[in-house]
């Protein structure tokens, strides 16, 4: 790799790090997955610094030409990265059920209670309290 082309290859992973850090401060990326992409960044950086750890660890690897071990990486990767946004998901779609179900029971209760006769404006006394009233009105006027 030419000196120019090893030059934007840094260049172009500490941006990438720099633009996760500037989406994890804008408050646009959550924490767990700055720390995750930050790593990767990370790995790239170094990766991209030294071009010869690639070639060594594919040698060691029994991997005989280096870009395919970059490529078995990546994919492999990306397939961890997809089951864990897919349990991610489930989890989440499963909380947002629940939270549904939760809401349509409280709503009914609101209905049962706007449908059920007041008695009055401001009038909050239970039914107990009017039968206790009567019944001392009825004891004092019969005297």
């Amino acid at each position: 790799m030419s000196g120019r082309a090893h030059f934007l290859l840094v260049l172009l992973t500490v941006g990438l790090v720099g633009f996760v850090l500037h989406l994890l401060r804008s408050g646009r990326l959550r924490a767990k997955y700055a720390m995750l992409w930050s790593t990767v960044g990370a790995g790239l950086v170094i990766l991209a610094a030294f071009p010869g750890l690639l070639d060594w660890t594919a040698v060691r690897l029994g991997i005989y030409y280096p870009p395919a071990a970059f490529l078995m990486a990546a994919v492999a990767f990306l397939f961890v990265l997809g089951v864990h946004f897919s349990w991610e998901l489930s989890r989440l779609e499963e909380r947002t059920r629940t939270l549904a179900e939760e809401v349509a029971l409280l709503r009914d209760d609101l209905d049962r209670q706007a449908r059920r006769p007041s008695h009055g404006p401001g009038d909050d006394r239970s039914a107990a309290d009017e039968n206790s009233d009567e019944i001392r009105d009825s004891s004092h006027s019969g005297a």
